[in-house]
């Protein structure tokens, strides 16, 4: 993304195009269920100040002036749990002279990184009437950059020292309208127990904030059939043929150990595929159907599985994939 993300973008979700459903293990607390009640601070101490001083020099005496009166506080509550979609209870129309923010509820996973990805659900409302203007539930998380340039400077604010597994409510009027939103932030690696290595296959290891480095076995030929090993397990629901995918991937060649493709480095962003469109090679397709939302896997993919014969540089090569499974969307 280039430029300046707008919050009205964000909250209306211009940036997220997708019009599919989604569902996904997102690190969130399943079983939480919490209330939070927001209220706007008013800001009415100014104004009253210069109606006394206005009162007091050409009005009735001080005794007289009649005494300045706030606002009402509206209330906003959020209820619901992790991977599902929040109520948000208010009184429409919502009058909001400031901007209100809460947090639901506070992530156990690892602090968001300036400059690195952030994968968000977000789930806005119109304080108006209470129509959705955004649902992320219906389609799949999308993911930014965490810096002002990419998702606007009020939402990198309100993100600013949270961490993954966090839901935070943030209403504010834009161009004119109350929004009222759920910021849900996802994970943007897979986490968990990891699988030992298997002989005569590629080896993971894993850096600062999950990134995996594949080293190709020494001496070793490649697989003549494909391989599909799971590194780490997810616990979500399954990706089926036809779904949306969220993902993070290295690609890399047997021959050499070479990276020739990737989501992770400087800049860089997770993914969203779509499976059993012919918008991927077979391999790559078929081996990730059926496996957990969550999962780090090891896809091994011969040639004729892969790019060739198509006259691709990669044609005659077989490679190999480590892929996290970050987010599906819901079944058609």
């Amino acid at each position: 993304m280039r430029g300046a993300t707008s919050a009205a973008a964000v909250w209306a979700g211009v940036l997220h195009e997708s019009s599919t459903t989604a569902r996904y293990d997102d690190g969130m607390p399943r079983d939480h269920r919490r209330s939070t009640t927001s209220r706007i601070r008013t800001a009415w101490a100014a104004p009253a100040l210069a109606l006394v001083l206005a009162l007091t020099a050409c009005g009735p005496g001080d005794d007289e002036a009649p005494a300045p009166v706030p606002t009402a506080e509206p209330t906003i509550g959020v209820t619901g749990t992790g991977g599902t979609v929040p109520t948000l209870d208010f009184q429409a129309p919502l009058t909001l002279s400031d901007p209100v923010e809460e947090v639901v509820w506070e992530g156990a996973g690892d602090p968001l990184v300036d400059g690195g990805p952030v994968l968000l659900r977000v789930y806005t409302v119109s304080g108006t009437d209470g129509s959705v203007v955004r649902d992320d539930f219906a389609s799949v998380p999308a993911a930014y950059l965490m810096t002002p340039d990419s998702i606007g400077s009020e939402l990198y604010t309100v993100l600013e020292g949270h961490s993954v597994g966090a839901r935070i409510m943030y209403a504010a009027a834009t161009d004119g309208t109350p929004l009222v939103s759920t910021i849900d932030i996802l994970p943007t690696s897979a986490s968990g127990d990891i699988s030992d290595p298997e002989a005569g296959l590629p080896s993971v290891e894993h850096g600062e904030g999950g990134v995996p480095t594949v080293t190709i076995p020494e001496g070793t030929e490649p697989p003549a059939e494909p391989v599909v090993r799971q590194i780490i397990r997810g616990t979500g629901g399954q990706v089926a043929s036809g779904q949306q995918v969220v993902i993070q991937f290295v690609a890399v060649k047997w021959s050499t150990g070479e990276v020739f493709d990737t989501t992770w480095g400087e800049g860089r962003l997770p993914q969203t595929v779509t499976l059993g469109t012919d918008q991927l090679i077979e391999g790559f397709d078929e081996g990730l159907v059926d496996l957990p939302v969550g999962s780090e896997v090891m896809l091994v993919v011969p040639p004729g599985l892969a790019f060739g014969p198509s006259g691709n540089e990669l044609a005659s090569e077989t490679l190999v994939y480590v892929v996290d499974i970050l987010a599906v969307s819901p079944p058609a």
